[in-house]
């Protein structure tokens, strides 16, 4: 075999038939090859001969390894390894196409391709961090368009893992431009280095120039990525939505701990942006691109000039935002009603097979001009708008989406029964989330009586009468109306959504778990129903099965915060409290939450922090970053209150709200073990032992195994001074499971310890 400094007259490799070069890279020359033994053609990288010491051979076979395990569309896959004496290479696969960069020279992109295309890099990019593999030299030479027009990542070179140490003087040559701040300087770098360079790539795509202006002076452009702030995007491109604008902001932070913390996220960005660009596409708009002169720089747009949107990471430094998604849409909307119509006839073809599944009653799509706005309107579009909001009622806003949608198609379609069924579920969410509120469920009841006398055929009836079924505790009749609906429609999500609640809500857990991993072989990309199997397993007590399931919601769906709590919870049971506050800390990178908020207030407050618990619980009780209706919040900051000198009084307000808060939840569940529990304790901490006392014994008789129960009522009866009582209860609840060390974190219980000698 011939060393690298022959190898343009290489003609077999192996059983690797050389057809030709396919070009030259830092580390070496690219080859296009046939497989013989699977008739394939491939592609082989072979590395220069002066790569050739020990540590560097050992360092590549072992990265090569690591390498192959990674399966994903978007990342260019690895086929096998060649190693003897004189040579080292890598057969890859091989992808008809061109490199991003020479695609762009060559074609006119659109900004929706341009954003679908990031989504799939930010994709392959978190399946490579999740192995421990950064890139390292991330740029649009090394992302290959196919001929199918997917990207996909290459050159996800050898000694580029988490452990390696990466310099400026081994970097690849010709990528100053495309280097993160710590990568240029030649300090440590790690996963959130490519963030930053994938943030470049972004840039470019969207805005057609580099963040950091163009140059040919590579001494020039890495000092401007080290010391200057990029340049605002909506210099280059002021119709960038503003949610773009704040997602190239993270990614271009000179603080790595600035940008964001998991990948996946970022992909989950991408994808909701993508979206955007699709529904909001100006099919007049010009597209054509040429690169610049910079050689990776990127591509060059029209520019125009604007100062209405900017993010702190920017130059400008200005506070200003653009109008949200909603009203830049309504703007393009009426400069382009003609345009949209027939874009929303075409649009109805494609898509109406679809929602006559989901709404039977949408018997042809119709698309009119609204005189008073001067707006298009769709009844399909509408109608698919809520229950996509609907799908992710949790995220802020989003029942506000869905009910403006549903009365949009009732207000031209007074008797629309899916809209109906649609609001009653808006209701029954929000009756939820604002716990308990009558009126919302008063309002969700009318509303699917309603629809069911519309139309008793429709799925989403049935789904919105179980809905109401369900939390009014009849949960027989709930599982019932869900059956229905699937039996007229077995692919409504919502119907599995709602019979696997019931089935938990009732502690039928092996069967709710048995029904979610069926529903995830039918909507494997559903995180919810991986939520669904976290949760029952939670209640099992089977951590590891629970944490697996967290840990896919998370990667199926990165910015929901469900898994996060769930996550949260189990470190916190399992005493490993450093996981605990990074996972808590990861979900509150992305929303604010009570839950979130209430699982950090409880480990700062088990650590003895109760200044810091009590901030956490405030803000889990308050309207912008929590639930103020959450009596089991108002509690939490009660317990931290009481503890800080000087706001007792604040404590046992928030105690009482906490009653206020649980009294009318009681009177439905009247045999909820977890609530009467809780409402026993909050009475004996504002001394009313009348109304705890009977509580108390109530639920011990109920359920005798219960270890939460048990904690609480021996807890309960420390603070109305039963201590033998409070005894009993405490040893039974160890027995149960209780952890101890929540006994010994509570300060009530120090005295009852002291005397005891026990726990």
């Amino acid at each position: 075999m011939t060393q690298l400094s022959a190898n343009k007259d290489l003609t077999q490799i192996g059983h690797y038939t050389i057809i030709r070069r396919l070009g030259r890279g830092g580390m070496g020359l690219v080859y296009l090859a046939h497989d013989t033994r699977l008739d394939r053609q491939v592609a082989i990288k072979c590395l220069r001969s002066d790569l050739f010491e020990d540590h560097y051979r050992e360092r590549f076979k072992r990265e090569a390894l690591l390498l192959a395990k990674l399966n994903h569309p978007h990342i260019v896959q690895i086929y096998d390894y060649i190693e003897t004496e004189d040579q080292l290479a890598l057969v890859m696969e091989y992808v008809d196409g061109q490199n991003l960069q020479q695609h762009l020279r060559e074609h006119i992109v659109p900004i929706t391709q341009r954003m679908q295309w990031l989504t799939q890099i930010a994709q392959g990019l978190a399946v490579a961090h999740d192995t421990g593999i950064i890139h390292r030299d991330l740029k649009s030479e090394n992302i290959l368009i196919n001929k199918h027009k997917l990207a996909k990542i290459s050159d996800l070179g050898i000694a580029k893992s988490q452990e390696f140490n990466g310099t400026l003087t081994d970097h690849v040559t010709g990528s100053y431009a495309s280097m993160s701040p710590e990568q240029a300087m030649g300090e440590k770098i790690d996963f959130r280095s490519d963030l930053f360079s994938f943030g470049i790539l972004a840039y470019q795509l969207l805005c057609g120039t580099h963040p950091f202006g163009e140059s040919e002076n590579k001494l020039q452009i890495m000092q401007r990525i080290i010391s200057h702030p990029p340049i605002s995007p909506t210099k280059n491109n002021p119709d960038l939505p503003v949610e773009a604008v704040e997602l190239l902001g993270q990614l271009l932070s000179k603080n790595p701990d600035s940008r964001p913390a998991n990948t996946h996220w970022v992909a989950a960005q991408c994808e909701k942006l993508y979206q955007w660009f699709l529904a909001n596409a100006k099919v007049d708009e010009d597209h054509t691109v040429a690169l610049s002169s910079a050689g990776d720089s990127g591509i060059r747009v029209h520019p125009k000039r604007s100062n209405t949107q900017e993010h702190p990471t920017f130059e400008t430094h200005l506070l200003k935002k653009s109008a949200p998604f909603p009203v830049r849409a309504k703007a393009y909307l009426r400069n382009n009603i003609a345009t949209f119509i027939v874009f929303g006839l075409i649009l109805a073809g494609t898509v109406g097979g679809l929602i006559w599944k989901m709404q039977p009653k949408i018997e042809s799509e119709e698309v009119v001009e609204e005189q008073t706005s001067g707006e298009p309107y769709s009844q399909t579009r509408e109608f698919n708008k809520g229950m996509e909001a609907l799908k992710l009622f949790d995220r802020p806003e989003n029942l506000d989406v869905a009910e403006k949608s549903f009365n949009t198609i009732l207000s031209h379609t007074q008797n629309n029964a899916a809209a109906v069924a649609g609001l009653s579920l808006v209701y029954s969410r929000r009756y939820g989330s604002d716990f308990e509120d009558p009126i919302w469920m008063q309002k969700a009841d009318a509303s699917a009586q309603q629809a069911l006398k519309l139309n008793p055929q429709l799925a989403l009836v049935h789904v919105a009468l179980g809905s109401v079924f369900e939390i009014k505790a009849e949960n027989d009749k709930a599982l019932a109306a869900f059956e229905k609906a699937l039996t007229l429609e077995p692919t409504n999500i919502f119907a599995w959504q709602g019979k696997i609640y019931t089935l938990r809500d009732s502690q039928r857990l092996d069967e709710a778990i048995q029904l979610s991993q069926l529903a995830l072989e039918k909507f494997p990309q559903e995180s919810s129903f991986v939520n669904f199997l976290g949760l029952a397993y939670v209640e099992k007590k089977n951590d590891s099965k629970a944490e697996e399931a967290f840990r896919l919601s998370i990667k199926l769906q990165p910015d929901g915060v469900v898994a996060y709590t769930g996550l949260s919870y189990i470190f916190i049971r399992q005493n490993r409290t450093d996981e605990a506050l990074q996972i808590l800390q990861q979900g509150l990178q992305i929303r604010s939450s009570e839950h979130l908020h209430g699982n950090l207030g409880n480990i700062l407050f088990n650590k003895g922090d109760y200044v810091g618990a009590a901030a956490s619980f405030e803000a889990a009780v308050s309207p912008n970053n929590g639930n103020p209706k959450s009596h089991l919040a108002w509690a939490n900051l009660a317990d931290a209150l009481l503890w800080i000198p000087g706001r007792k009084a604040e404590a046992q307000k928030a105690y009482l709200k906490a009653i206020d808060l649980l009294t009318p939840l009681l009177e439905r569940k009247k045999d909820d073990v977890t609530l009467i529990s809780r409402m026993a304790l909050y009475l004996a901490r504002v001394g009313d032992s009348t109304q705890a006392k009977p509580l108390l014994a109530r639920v011990i008789a109920i359920a005798p195994k219960n270890a939460n129960v048990q904690f609480r009522a021996g807890l309960a009866y420390e603070l109305l001074g039963e201590r033998d009582s409070a005894l009993a209860a405490l040893s039974t609840a160890v027995e149960l499971g209780y952890p101890i060390k929540f006994i010994q974190a509570e300060p009530d219980l120090v005295e009852l310890r002291r005397a005891s000698g026990r726990f």
